[in-house]
């Protein structure tokens, strides 16, 4: 793999969503719509990463969505 794919950066903030289980699964879930729902399938960098959460985060708030990044 080329270093251009795994280098990058980080994003300031602290994700607001919570960490549950869905279907057996690790799942971040943020946003509160029970009418819109977005899958958001991570990167390389997992599920777990800071900047996959915070663009969730900012999913849920601009779309008025419910937002759900599964550990696959």
């Amino acid at each position: 793999m080329s270093d251009c794919c795994v280098k990058g950066f980080e994003w300031d903030g602290t994700p607001v969503g919570t960490e549950t289980k869905i279907a057996s699964y690790d799942t971040y879930v943020t946003g509160s719509n029970p009418d819109v729902a977005i899958l958001f399938i991570h990167d390389l960098f997992g599920w777990t990463f800071s900047n996959a959460r915070l663009l969730a985060d900012q999913y849920a708030k601009e779309i008025d969505a419910t937002v759900y990044v599964p550990y696959l």
